[in-house]
């Protein structure tokens, strides 16, 4: 039932692993990219949360930081949060090995790193937006409390942030439907902005554009640290084990064979 998913998130893996081999700065690139897309989403979540009321402010920043994930989707880069899916796919299809995946998890990290602190100072250069003028009480506020929350919460909030992330992408790739998969991005996203959780891509923009800034004395570097650090791990968790392993053992496991076979080109599902 989900054999042909499986295997096209597995070629997918395998092909990110050899273009780090082959060529790493493409792939730098290509993450960078990713980094300040999802900035882009952030901008306007801000932008236009910044103001709403308390009752339905977290449904309105949910709804449209979707926006983020469906440019990464569409225009094509490299994601990291995806990458905590279909690389272990790669690995149990046997497309490639452990190293291979945690290569592409680092390279993949610290690219949307890059592009996501380029895209801050560049927003700090402009005069920040909303962000960092009449909305910047609520953006410092968010930032003070993804810095001072617990490890264990963070680990948590990141795996159920990279579960839905995940469940959108692998949602997405199973229709040739473009307008399909624009719902199908949609909601799963929409849930994890709305119920607080914790996306590391996401993290890295508004840490980024904090630290830049003029900003109150509780955000800290080192509060930056704390909280990448177990979002993170939470992600590959999501991605990995909810996402990855799940359905890895719903379609047979580690016995299963694989029937890995490159889909047609025009049927190629678009994904970051």
């Amino acid at each position: 039932m989900y054999a042909d998913s499986i295997d096209k998130f597995a070629k997918i893996g395998a092909h990110k692993a050899l273009t780090i081999v082959r060529s790493p700065f493409a792939f730098l690139v290509g993450a960078a990219m990713a980094g300040a897309y999802i900035g882009f989403g952030d901008i306007l979540m801000f932008s236009v949360g910044s103001h709403l009321n308390q009752a339905y402010m977290h449904l309105i920043m949910g709804a449209v930081f979707a926006c983020a994930l469906t440019i990464v989707v569409f225009a094509g880069s490299e994601l990291f949060t995806g990458t905590a899916m279909y690389m272990p796919f790669a690995v149990l299809r046997g497309e490639t090995g452990v190293g291979g995946m945690v290569l592409v998890w680092a390279v993949c990290w610290i690219g949307n790193l890059i592009g996501a602190v380029a895209l801050a100072a560049i927003l700090h250069a402009a005069g920040g937006g909303v962000l960092l003028t009449d909305g910047s009480e609520v953006f410092f506020k968010v930032v003070e409390a993804k810095m001072a929350a617990p490890a264990g919460q963070l680990f948590a909030r990141g795996l159920l942030c990279n579960w839905l992330v995940c469940l959108a992408i692998w949602m997405a790739a199973r229709t040739n439907s473009d307008a399909a998969k624009l719902g199908l991005i949609f909601w799963p996203v929409f849930a994890f902005v709305a119920s607080g959780f914790e996306h590391s891509v996401a993290n890295m923009f508004v840490f980024a554009l904090a630290l830049i800034s003029e900003h109150p004395a509780n955000i800290t570097f080192a509060g930056a640290v704390h909280n990448e650090l177990f979002v993170t791990l939470g992600n590959l968790a999501g991605g990995g084990i909810f996402l990855g392993l799940g359905y890895w053992l719903q379609e047979g496991g580690i016995g299963h064979p694989s029937n890995a076979r490159m889909p047609a080109a025009g049927n190629r599902a678009r994904t970051n």
